[in-house]
């Protein structure tokens, strides 16, 4: 069965780049810092919350969500975000993506 993800960047603060993102029924928000190389979850606003993040340096999310539905969703969008990063050499504006 496949799952659609669609992020797309809604803000670029001081502090980084403010996606919005949606899969499997689940919906949020991420922040990407400056660099481009660590991911929390956030407000709208880009105020980070929670102690979960992901260093793609690392490549394992830190203090995981107890709710396994919004760890898989947070790790699946911020995956694909820093991927389509490397990608492309800069943070994308949007993107969708069907995953299994």
């Amino acid at each position: 069965m496949a799952a659609l993800l669609t992020c797309a960047k809604t803000a670029f603060l001081e502090v980084g780049s403010v996606y919005a993102w949606e899969t499997e029924g689940e919906t949020g928000n991420i922040l990407i810092d400056p660099e481009g190389s660590v991911a929390r979850p956030c407000t709208l606003e880009g105020i980070a919350f929670g102690d979960m993040f992901l260093d793609k340096n690392v490549g394992n999310v830190e203090n995981p969500d107890p709710d396994p539905k919004l760890r898989r969703a947070f790790l699946i969008a911020a995956s694909v975000i820093f991927q389509e990063g490397e990608r492309q050499g800069q943070l994308p504006d949007k993107i969708t993506r069907t995953y299994w």
